[in-house]
């Protein structure tokens, strides 16, 4: 296997995200991965959904000594000083576990990969999910180059989650958490045979924020109502 030098952004905490993703890139034999890990800053008053659709419960394990065990490198880092960081070290590919809004010379200077809940353009932003359901609007996850602008940049890899008579809102999302893990780890086999990335820019779609509570409560009948006009016929 050829080996390349792969660079891992994240929060500097157990992240459940962060740890399926490296359990992913182990699995697939992957040796040469450093790990950056930002400061995570818990909001006093975080926000609470009705219905939560996102895996968060994480091993107890700190992310330096997830990457001690895996036989990893780690470095801590910061939104100012990761950008050099990366310049120094020339990783083959920067893959995004886990971050907020990046700097622009960030994402100017290097081609950092992420992956979206939610089929780009159309649901951009926030609870993309949830929005895409209500909205009716295909759920699928986007792996992308990102750029100095929110849920854009450069299309690597794109799927429709496929929707089936006995799913329920909760099975939808774990399945469209699961694809979004592999297709992050998949970029790395794929990118290398891809002769174009088409933009992902828009100004027909505009990035969606947290779902209000209003329209969230109705969730489970807009569901019903999405997964009949969706779902797969035997």
């Amino acid at each position: 296997m050829n080996q390349p030098t792969i660079a891992v952004i994240t929060y500097n905490t157990p992240h459940r995200k962060t740890q399926d993703v490296l359990h992913g890139l182990k699995a697939k034999g992957y040796q040469y991965v450093k790990i950056y890990a930002l400061p995570f800053v818990r909001r006093e008053n975080p926000f609470k959904p009705i219905f939560q659709h996102r895996p968060s419960k994480a091993i107890n394990i700190e992310i330096e000594d997830y990457a001690r065990n895996f036989n990893y490198q780690f470095a801590t880092t910061t939104a100012e000083t990761l950008n050099q960081q990366l310049i120094e070290d020339k990783a083959d590919f920067v893959i995004i576990a886990g971050a907020g809004l990046l700097p622009d010379d960030l994402v100017v200077n290097h081609k950092i990969i992420n992956t979206h809940p939610g089929f780009l353009p159309k649901t951009r932003g926030l609870d993309s999910l949830k929005w895409a359901i209500v909205k009716g609007v295909e759920i699928g996850v986007t792996t992308h180059f990102v750029d100095t602008e929110a849920d854009a940049g450069f299309l690597i890899e794109q799927k429709l989650v496929p929707i089936y008579h006995n799913d329920t809102f909760h099975s939808v999302a774990t399945r469209q958490y699961e694809m979004e893990i592999e297709m992050l780890i998949n970029s790395i086999e794929l990118i290398p045979n891809l002769l174009e990335f088409p933009s992902l820019s828009t100004t027909e779609y505009e990035a969606t924020r947290r779902m209000p509570k209003t329209i969230e409560q109705d969730l489970m009948d807009s569901f019903e109502i999405y997964k009949n006009k969706f779902q797969l016929t035997e």
